[in-house]
């Protein structure tokens, strides 16, 4: 029953009088118009429900409806009584509501409030379209509240009608998510409306709802919403009421919003905050830098991923007194066994969260999300993730980009994701709890064999005449998945965007027992660590390898694993080692008969003579390799070598052979359309006419080196070839004539 007061007025502040004659006179009126309830409902988007209570007196018609039904029938007597008091309640000034308070502890974010701020403050509301609309979103703990929050109080003043906050609940782990009928009845509440005139349907609601909020100048915080169905319908009609959401979904659907994703902090900041908060070092450095933070701030910092929850977490747990020392708690984070549970100060949890946005996926989203806890690499793809799952990609790419959506998953560029470090380990957690030690290493067994095939077809583009182990028989992978087989461009391209990936891939077979799978997957970098010089991962993959291929009892395998591994090893100054391996890969190649292997070992012995200044030995070796290549017709073995035995006689100042040998292999290597090779060659004959005393003719193979160098991606060559090309320029101009021994130091 509607309350009255002595002057007539109902609770709503209308004149009961015109409230209760309004239904009969609306009645009346749409039947002279010829309209029925629906035809009604339709035009001024009330529920046809709704529309008979108030015509028969059983619901108190709203302003909005007043007006609306005005536009349609044309006015009478009683609307402007039903609407003042709507129209007055708009013109109270310094009308506030509830804001939460902002934390006491906030760092860095500058350019995103700046960008917020610009957003919600300008233009005026009389040069707006519409709402306007921020979407804040970003992974669970990143501090999308706290960043709302901040520009709600600091631009709250701009504001004559003050904000309205609405906690939405959408990752509550003990709140259900506010519906959308009852965020309404929440926000007509804070709008002064009384409890029995807030109409039933939600369309009646969300049309009084923006009613009430025409002509005001009020900030709306929408925060931790589910989706865009959540939120369409608390969007004012208004433009000088901008709307923040906060989620911790991408909201892909929320077209007309300005979308601001926040990620983790930068370091400073993150430091910063970490300081602030524990009291330990600095205090607020910020990004301007300052004196470096107190040993172990920097640790926990990166194992807390930046993430501003964690560091908030870690800075309470660490401050002077507390249970932890900043050092202790490093090392306890460090740890994979218990890291996450030391994020949790009784009151906050990393791990709640998480969960809760884990627990909102459906089943292919989360079984995905588990299976990346096996990944061992940083990143995936499409690709790979239709590997570990043994999907179509097209369900790969869905499952992918729902969990980038909800941000459990971070798009690096396209068609690449990323796990944040603290979401990494979390999703190892989930996979410790969903699969068997069988599960696992059937997924780490698919996604071996898979690079493995991918990698050898690309590596068999950046060196084409390689002498090579057939490592992809008896592999069972979809064809579909494999990257298409292009150019030399195309396949270092792929090379340099998965070789982290392989590199960890190789080492969790070791450790899995997966042997065969492990010497695989380093064989197949070779050619990529061939020509880009990567030596320490090089060398780190195959000592790995080359345990587990003897492990694997596989005699081919070792060999070709030391032999390679020696090649490595040469080029960072090692010479006992590459030594080393070299006489066992050419003792295992000899034992079981594989003459090409030896021969490679020997033509690789030879530069272990060769940096060690033993030029007789190195040319004596390099030619019981030559015969062999001759007479199995190995072309490109043929010339590699011929191009040692060029360098080898040049530092015996044999130039005439040397450039011999030298113009031989470089017209073989061209013939072949080895560039890398050919860059190699060119470099060797530029130096050796350098070293002879012909700078031209040197300049004019540098200069070509320089440009095959580069269309080879080959940036150690393209150096080399600078660096001489500056000597033998330096020669031609007379300005600093060099000798041959100077020449030999330089290079």
């Amino acid at each position: 029953m509607t309350g009255q007061d002595p002057y007539g007025r109902n609770e709503t502040g209308q004149d009961a009088g015109a409230a209760a004659g309004f239904g009969p006179s609306l009645r009346r009126r749409r039947a002279a118009a010829g309209l029925s309830l629906a035809d009604l409902s339709r035009l001024v988007h009330y529920s046809k429900g709704y529309l008979s209570k108030v015509e028969r007196g059983l619901a108190l018609p709203s302003a909005e409806l007043a007006r609306l039904c005005g536009d349609v029938l044309g006015p009478d007597d009683l609307s402007p009584a039903v609407r003042a008091p709507a129209d007055a309640a708009r013109q109270i000034p310094g009308q506030r509501y509830a804001l939460p308070e902002p934390s006491g502890h906030f760092v860095g974010r500058e350019d995103e409030t700046k960008l917020i701020e610009s957003l919600v403050l300008g233009p005026g509301p009389r040069r707006r379209a519409g709402t306007v609309l921020c979407a804040i979103t970003g992974m669970a703990g990143v501090g999308k509240t706290a960043l709302a929050l901040r520009i709600a109080h600091r631009t709250e003043a701009h504001f004559a009608d003050g904000c309205l906050y609405l906690d939405l609940h959408g990752y509550s782990q003990d709140l259900p998510a506010v519906t959308v009928a009852d965020a309404l009845d929440r926000l007509l509440r804070m709008l002064g409306m009384p409890a029995e005139t807030i109409p039933h349907h939600v369309e009646d609601r969300a049309a009084v709802y923006r009613g009430a909020m025409t002509g005001r100048r009020a900030l709306v915080v929408l925060d931790n919403a589910v989706d865009s169905h959540q939120i369409r319908p608390l969007l004012p009609r208004e433009p000088g009421c901008p709307v923040l959401v906060t989620s911790r979904s991408a909201l892909p659907s929320l077209d007309e919003g300005h979308h601001v994703p926040l990620g983790p902090l930068p370091a400073l900041d993150a430091e910063a905050l970490f300081s602030s908060i524990s009291g330990i070092g600095t205090g607020d450095r910020g990004t301007s830098g300052g004196s470096p933070p107190p040993a172990g701030v920097r640790d926990v910092v990166e194992l807390c991923g930046r993430l501003p929850l964690a560091l908030r977490i870690a800075a309470t747990r660490c401050r002077p007194g507390g249970p932890r020392t900043v050092a202790d708690f490093a090392l306890r984070l460090a740890d994979r066994r218990w890291g996450l549970a030391e994020l949790d100060d009784g009151e906050r949890s990393v791990v709640a969260p998480l969960t809760v946005s884990f627990d909102a996926l459906g089943p292919s989203e989360q079984h995905l999300f588990a299976l990346l806890g096996l990944l061992p690499g940083d990143d995936c793809t499409a690709v790979s993730a239709a590997v570990m799952a043994d999907w179509d990609l097209p369900a790969a790419e869905r499952a992918l980009d729902r969990l980038a959506d909800a941000h459990l998953l971070v798009r690096t560029r396209p068609g690449r994701f990323r796990l944040h470090d603290l979401l990494r380990v979390f999703a190892r957690q989930v996979a410790d709890r969903r699969f068997a030690q069988g599960t696992r290493a059937a997924v780490t067994a698919r996604l071996a064999g898979y690079y493995v095939a991918a990698a050898d077809a690309m590596g068999r583009v950046l060196a084409p005449h390689r002498y090579r182990l057939p490592v992809t028989d008896g592999l069972d992978v979809t064809a579909a998945l494999l990257p298409p087989v292009a150019g030399h461009d195309e396949s270092l391209a792929w090379f340099a965007a998965e070789q982290e990936t392989v590199v960890a891939l190789a080492r969790e077979s070791a450790r899995l027992g997966m042997d065969i799978e492990c010497w695989r997957l380093a064989y197949v970098l070779r050619d990529f660590f061939f020509l880009t010089k990567r030596w320490d991962a090089w060398v780190a993959s195959h000592r790995e390898a080359l345990l587990a291929a003897h492990r694997a009892a596989d005699p081919a395998a070792e060999a070709v694993t030391a032999n390679n591994l020696g090649l490595a090893l040469i080029e960072t100054g090692d010479l006992d080692g590459a030594a080393a391996h070299y006489e066992r890969a050419h003792r295992i190649f000899r034992g079981i008969g594989d003459e090409h292997g030896a021969a490679n070992a020997v033509a690789n012995r030879a530069w272990v003579h060769f940096y060690r200044g033993e030029h007789a030995e190195a040319l004596k070796e390099f030619s019981t390799a030559l015969a062999y290549y001759t007479r199995s017709g190995a072309r490109r073995n043929v010339a590699i070598t011929l191009r040692g035995i060029g360098l080898t006689e040049v530092e015996l100042r044999q130039f005439d052979a040397a450039i011999g040998h030298l113009t031989t292999a470089l017209a073989t290597l061209d013939d072949l359309g080895l560039h890398l090779d050919t860059a190699m060659a060119l470099n060797c004959l530029g130096e050796a006419y350098l070293r002879s005393g012909r700078p031209r003719e040197g300049a004019v193979r540098l200069e070509r080196a320089v440009a095959v160098s580069r269309m080879c991606g080959s940036r150690h060559e393209e150096a080399r070839a600078l660096h001489h090309l500056a000597l033998a320029t330096a020669e031609l101009s007379g300005a600093v004539p060099l000798t041959d021994r100077e020449i030999r130091q330089d290079g």
